[in-house]
C-alpha cells in the first residue's frame, strides 16, 4: 500500500489556515491509471459503482463509458442528426453535453441540442426520457439530489428573458428547487452577481456584467444540502433541506490582478465564438473588466459532501489549486493538481479524475488518488 501512494501524492504538509490550526496540503504527482486513447474535450465525468467512468466527448458528440482496468472505451447509445420534440428517440442523442449522477445505477445524460435529459443504467442501457416541465426557461437542470429534486439558477431577469413587464433584478439570481417532474419551484438561495458596467457592441452601448467581477456559485450534495460559495467574502454557506442556514467564515486570499493578457484572451474567445455562430466580422466590441479576479473561478461537489473551489490564478500559472471546504464552512485541505491539468470529476475513496491536454489539443484522462489517513 505504501508504494501505491507514490503514484499520485508527492507531498503532504501541515500548515496553519484561517485560525483552524492544522490543515493538510496535498500535492498530486502521477496518475495511478489512465484511460486508453484521447478525447476532444471532456467537460465532466462521473464515477460508476464498479470503478468505471461515464463521460461525454463534446466535439465528437459521443457518450462513453471508460474502464481503467482493463483499459477500454465503450460508446453508449447512438448519435442522431435530428430528434423531434415528440419523438422519444430511445437510446439516441443529438449533442450530449453533461453526465449526471442519479440514485442507484441510474445516469443522466443532458442533450443540449434536443433540450432534454435521458436516463441510462450502468450497463449502458437506455431507460427513459426525463419528462421535466419548463421551470425558468427550457435549459436543462445540471444539478440534482437523491431525494427527487432538481436545481437551477434563474438568470432570465439578468439576461432579458422575462416577459414584458416582469421584474428585473440585476444584482442577484435565485436558485430554484423543484421536483424532478413537477413545476412548483422554491427559491432556496440567491447568488450575488457582478456589478454592471458599460459594454460597446458596434455603435450600441449596453449595461453588461463586469468580467472577472466575481459571481457566487452553488452546488448540492446528494442528501439535499445546498452550498453557496460567496465571491465577496471567500466563504461557503450551507442550507439544510429544512431551510436552516449555516454561515461560513470569511477566508483571506491573495488577490490576483486582471492583466492585459487576461483581457486579450477573453476578447479573443469572444471573437472566436462570434465567428463560429455567424456573427458580423470586424464589429468593435468592448467589455468592462474588474481590477482583480475573484477568490475562486469555479467549484464542484464531492460524493462525501465537500466543496472543491478552484482558486483564481494568473494567466501564466499552469498549476490548479483547490480549497476543499467542509459543511462547517471551514477549510479541510488544499490540493495542488499537476501542472496543466483540469479536474473533470471527483470519485469516492479520494479518487480524482484529471484531464491533460497534449500538443495536439486533445485530452488524456488519468485517475489520481488522495490517501486520507
Amino acid at each position: 500500500m505504501k508504494s501505491s501512494r507514490r503514484w499520485s501524492v508527492l507531498t503532504v504538509l501541515v500548515v496553519g489556515a484561517c485560525g483552524r490550526g492544522e490543515t493538510a496540503s496535498v500535492t498530486l504527482d502521477r496518475a495511478e491509471a489512465t484511460l486508453p486513447g484521447s478525447f476532444g474535450q471532456v467537460a465532466n465525468l462521473i464515477e460508476l459503482r464498479d470503478g468505471r467512468v461515464a463521460l461525454v466527448d463534446f466535439p465528437e458528440k459521443s457518450f462513453l463509458f471508460g474502464s481503467f482496468e482493463p483499459a477500454k472505451i465503450d460508446t453508449i447509445g447512438v448519435r442522431a442528426d435530428t430528434i423531434l420534440p415528440s419523438d422519444p428517440a430511445a437510446g439516441k442523442y443529438k449533442l450530449p453535453g453533461q453526465v449526471l449522477r442519479f440514485p442507484g445505477d441510474t445516469i443522466g445524460l443532458v442533450d443540449y441540442a434536443a433540450e432534454r435529459t435521458t436516463l441510462w443504467n450502468e450497463k449502458g442501457d437506455f431507460l427513459a426520457v426525463l419528462h421535466l416541465q419548463q421551470v425558468a426557461g427550457p435549459n436543462q437542470p445540471l444539478v440534482y439530489d437523491t431525494t427527487g429534486y432538481a436545481y437551477k439558477p434563474d438568470f432570465r431577469a439578468v439576461m432579458g428573458g422575462l416577459e414584458p413587464g416582469g421584474k428585473v433584478n440585476t444584482d442577484s439570481a435565485p436558485v430554484l428547487r423543484f421536483p424532478r417532474e413537477g413545476t412548483i419551484a422554491d427559491t432556496v438561495a440567491k447568488l450575488k452577481l457582478p456589478e454592471l458596467g458599460e459594454g460597446l457592441f458596434g455603435e450600441a452601448t449596453k449595461q453588461v456584467p463586469t468580467i472577472y467581477g466575481g459571481t457566487d456559485i452553488f452546488g448540492v450534495s446528494a442528501d439535499g444540502f445546498v452550498w453557496v460559495a460567496r465571491a465577496s467574502s471567500n466563504s461557503v454557506d450551507w442550507r439544510s433541506p429544512d431551510g436552516k442556514w449555516r454561515r461560513g467564515a470569511s477566508r483571506s486570499y491573495q488577490k490576483v490582478p486582471v492583466t492585459q493578457v487576461d483581457k486579450d484572451r477573453f476578447m479573443e474567445n469572444v471573437r472566436r465564438q462570434m465567428q463560429q455562430t455567424g456573427g458580423p466580422a470586424g464589429l468593435e466590441i468592448r467589455y468592462p473588466f474588474a481590477s482583480n479576479k475573484p477568490p475562486f473561478s469555479t467549484g464542484s461537489s464531492s460524493p462525501e459532501g465537500e466543496v472543491w473551489l478552484l482558486r483564481s490564478r494568473s494567466g501564466d500559472d499552469p498549476v490548479p489549486v483547490y480549497d476543499v471546504i467542509g459543511r462547517d464552512g471551514r477549510l479541510i485541505r488544499t490540493v495542488r493538481l499537476p501542472s496543466g491539468t483540469t479536474l473533470l470529476g471527483i470519485g469516492i475513496k479520494g479518487a480524482l479524475y484529471l484531464g491533460t491536454k497534449g500538443a495536439d489539443g486533445r485530452q488524456t484522462i488519468g485517475r489520481y488518488r488522495i490517501i486520507k489517513d
